[in-house]
């Protein structure tokens, strides 16, 4: 050991309409030569929620679903042969309303890596840092809506076991409806007229990751300073699970409380998908000589998948993208403007688009730019 470095911390807040929240850092660096460097953090974190997610009265959404109750009773009926030919899909209108006893999301997160320095190499190769960190997130409790679709699974599950779900309100059976149920076992139900949808702390989400690191510099050379930085984030894991409500709807199908044909929630892998891509990268490049700096630097985005559009089974894919960008700087004598710097650079050296998309402008704002090639000039001066 030459050295190590210990670091221990807690935040504590007290909100006026949510209550308290504790959490501890704690992070560690040791040293074990003049070449290798280990260091690590282990942190808790929280998000409360927002003033929406805790007052809103009422927000009304409507959209598309299926109203599994109505297959059942088709099935039982003998007018369909499955669940895969149920066509009882109507608009659900859902009434969001905020939660006052919501809790805070929570996560666990925690960091190891390693850095190497290289110092033993021959001066005229100049100095290296290189280091690779491995790091996790854990999140639970993502403050969110059951979702009127769902609501109604429940509902299907309650009435085959002769209650109901009180967050769905019908209208009273007309004569089609108690037709529809006659001769099924089931009691006759009317068409859906709203599902409440209270803000609640649902599914956990996982991420991880790595993050690698390369620095070369090489200074005071007849040419002048070298620097060269790389940097490159590798996604290994962005997992979102199921709620407990919707692990218990897997039990009862699995059970053959309801039937194996009603489509339930799966855990999500996210890599990949939606503006997650597993590979981002970026590099810079820079060199010094008396009054002249030159630099250059790209960044680079692997592809993607966009699940909002489809073929044939097979999602759009967003390819990947990568720009370059360029500059030069002057610095003045000091007998001229006071030793002022001029830069000019260019933005975008090859005009890439940024890769289509279905969104609302054509491309995926949170991770591409739609900034075309353009030229600059700034002057910095202090007075």
């Amino acid at each position: 050991v030459q050295s190590l470095s210990l670091q221990l911390a807690g935040r504590y807040e007290n909100y006026s309409d949510f209550g308290s929240v504790a959490k501890p850092k704690m992070a560690a660096s040791w040293v074990v030569n003049d070449f290798v460097r280990i260091r690590g953090s282990y942190s808790e974190g929280f998000r409360a929620p927002n003033l929406e997610q805790v007052n809103a009265s009422v927000i009304t959404r409507g959209n598309t679903r299926t109203d599994w109750i109505f297959c059942e009773a088709d099935l039982r009926a003998g007018r369909i042969e499955s669940f895969d030919d149920c066509d009882a899909s109507y608009v659900a209108t859902a009434r969001r309303s905020g939660n006052p006893d919501l809790e805070a999301e929570t996560s666990t997160n925690w960091t190891t890596g390693v850095v190497f320095l290289p110092d033993f190499l021959p001066e005229s190769f100049g100095s290296f840092t290189l280091s690779a960190d491995y790091w996790s997130i854990e999140q639970e409790g993502i403050v969110g809506v059951f979702g009127e679709g769902n609501a109604l699974i429940v509902d299907y599950l309650d009435r085959v076991q002769g209650s109901s779900n009180s967050n769905v309100t019908r209208q009273e059976p007309d004569a089609d409806d108690i037709a529809r149920f006659e001769g099924t076992g089931l009691e006759p139900v009317g068409q859906v007229t709203y599902v409440a949808d209270m803000y609640d702390n649902l599914q956990p989400q996982n991420v991880r990751g790595i993050d690698l690191s390369a620095i070369w510099r090489k200074h005071n050379t007849e040419s002048g300073n070298f620097d060269i930085n790389l940097n490159a984030s590798h996604l290994i894991e962005y997992s979102r699970g199921v709620t407990d409500a919707i692990s218990a709807l897997y039990d009862a199908r699995d059970a053959g409380l309801i039937n194996e044909g009603t489509e339930l929630p799966e855990s999500s892998d996210l890599i990949e998908q939606n503006g997650n891509p597993k590979w981002r990268a970026s590099t810079s490049l820079t060199w010094a000589y008396d009054q002249v700096r030159v630099g250059a630097s790209a960044t680079y985005v692997s592809s993607f998948y966009d699940t909002s559009l489809s073929s044939n089974g097979e999602y759009w894919r967003v390819r990947n993208h990568t720009t370059v960008n360029l500059y030069t700087q002057y610095t003045l004598p000091e007998d001229i403007l006071m030793g002022s710097k001029v830069k000019v650079g260019i933005r975008n050296l090859f005009d890439r688009q940024p890769p289509l998309a279905d969104e609302t402008y054509g491309y995926r704002g949170s991770v591409h730019s739609p900034l075309p090639r353009y030229f600059y000039i700034n002057i910095a001066t202090e007075l």
